[in-house]
C-alpha cells in the first residue's frame, strides 16, 4: 500500500488566501508572498513608520489596529486586511504619515528586497498599484466632500 504524506499548510499562505487583495491570485503567486513577507508584532504605542522620514517596510496588518498620523492628527485607522508603506516603497521617498499602532498588531512585512522580489510577478504589482490607487481615490474623495460641505455652510 502506498501512503502519502500531507505536508503541512503554510500558515501564512492560508492567512493570504483570506485577505481582499489577494483574492483570486495564483498558487504560485501565493506562495511566493508567503515565501517573502515575514511576521512580525507589535506593541500599543509603538511607532513602525515616521512622516518625512525613509521607509523601507511593507506591512500587511493581519490582527490589530494602526493610526496614519498626519501633521499630528489622526487621518485613517487601518486594520485586518490593510496594507500601508506602498507609496514610499515604490518611489523609495520619505513616508508621508506616522503610523503607530493603536492596539497589539500582527502584520506581515517586507523589506525592499523582499518587496522587489514579490513586484517582479505582474499579477501582484498589479495588486500593489490598484490598493495605491484605491486609497489614493478615497483620498480625493474625501478632500473634495470637505471642499463641498465648507462651501454649502452658510456664512455668519
Amino acid at each position: 500500500m502506498i501512503r502519502f504524506t500531507r505536508r503541512p499548510t503554510n500558515p501564512k499562505l492560508v492567512e493570504l488566501k483570506q485577505l481582499p487583495i489577494f483574492a483570486g491570485l495564483s498558487a504560485r503567486a501565493l506562495r511566493a508572498l508567503a515565501a517573502n513577507l515575514d511576521e512580525v508584532t507589535v506593541a500599543t504605542g509603538e511607532k513602525v513608520m515616521r512622516e518625512g522620514r525613509g521607509n523601507d517596510t511593507f506591512w500587511i496588518v493581519l490582527d490589530g489596529e494602526v493610526a496614519l498620523t498626519v501633521g499630528g492628527r489622526v487621518h485613517e485607522k487601518l486594520g485586518p486586511g490593510d496594507v500601508f508603506g506602498l507609496p514610499s516603497m515604490f518611489t523609495r521617498r520619505e513616508s508621508m504619515a506616522d503610523v503607530v499602532a493603536s492596539t497589539p498588531v500582527r502584520a506581515l512585512v517586507a523589506s525592499h528586497g523582499q518587496f522587489n522580489s514579490l513586484v517582479a510577478d505582474p499579477e501582484v504589482e498589479i495588486r500593489f498599484k490598484a490598493a495605491m490607487f484605491d486609497r489614493l481615490r478615497d483620498e480625493v474623495y474625501q478632500l473634495t466632500q470637505k471642499r463641498r460641505t465648507a462651501a454649502r455652510k452658510p456664512s455668519s
